[in-house]
C-alpha cells in the first residue's frame, strides 16, 4: 500500500518539476528535505505525533525549508496537510527513478569482491552504456562472498560474472559429465 501512495505522489510532483523544467532543482530540495529528517530522529518524532498539528508542521518548514522552491514547498505542504510526510524517503526513491528515465540514465549496482578502482567502473560504464543505450552510473556494493569478479543489476536486468557463479556453473556440469 505505501508504495502506491510514494508512486502516486512522485509521479505528480515530477509532472510538475518536469514542466517547469525543474528536475534536478527539486531532486535536491526533496533529498535535502529526507536527509534532515532522517538525521534529527527527534524532529521525526515530534512530526509523527497525532497531537502535532499541520499548521504547527508548516510553520516549522517554512522557516528550515524557506529556501525551497515554491513548488517543493507546496509539496511538503501538500504531504503535511495529508498526513504523509512519512512517505517522503519512498516518494525520493521513485522521483529519481522516474527523473533518471526521464534523463536516459539508469543507476547500476555492481557488486564486486573490493572496492572498483576509477578505472574499472570507467571501463564498466563503457561496456554497459553500449549494451542498454542509457548513461550509466554506478553504485559499488563490496560483498566478499563473491569471492571475484562482479554482478551488475540493471533494473530488472542482472548480468552475473562473479567467479562464486561460474565456480558453481562448473561444478554442476562436472556433476552431469560424472553421471554420463
Amino acid at each position: 500500500m505505501s508504495s502506491v501512495v510514494a508512486k502516486r505522489y512522485a509521479k505528480a510532483m515530477f509532472e510538475v518539476a518536469l514542466e517547469k523544467n525543474l528536475l534536478d532543482q527539486v531532486e535536491e530540495e526533496l533529498t535535502l528535505i529526507v536527509e534532515t529528517f532522517s538525521s534529527l530522529p527527534t524532529l521525526r518524532e515530534w512530526l509523527s505525533h497525532p497531537l502535532t498539528e499541520a499548521d504547527k508542521k508548516k510553520e516549522l518548514f517554512s522557516s528550515v525549508f524557506s529556501h525551497l522552491s515554491e513548488i517543493t514547498q507546496n509539496f511538503l505542504f501538500l504531504l503535511t496537510d495529508r498526513q504523509r510526510e512519512g512517505y517522503l524517503e519512498e516518494i525520493l526513491k521513485e522521483y529519481k527513478r522516474l527523473s533518471d528515465e526521464a534523463k536516459g540514465v539508469a543507476e547500476a549496482i555492481v557488486t564486486s569482491a573490493f572496492p572498483l578502482s576509477d578505472e574499472d567502473q570507467k571501463e564498466l560504464v563503457q561496456t554497459f552504456q553500449k549494451l542498454i543505450g542509457k548513461t550509466i552510473q554506478i553504485k559499488n556494493v563490496v560483498d566478499s562472498d563473491i569471492l571475484g569478479g562482479v554482478i551488475v543489476q540493471i533494473g530488472d536486468r542482472l548480468y552475473d560474472g562473479s567467479l562464486r557463479t561460474k565456480l558453481r556453473r562448473f561444478q554442476e556440469r562436472l556433476k552431469q559429465s560424472q553421471v554420463g
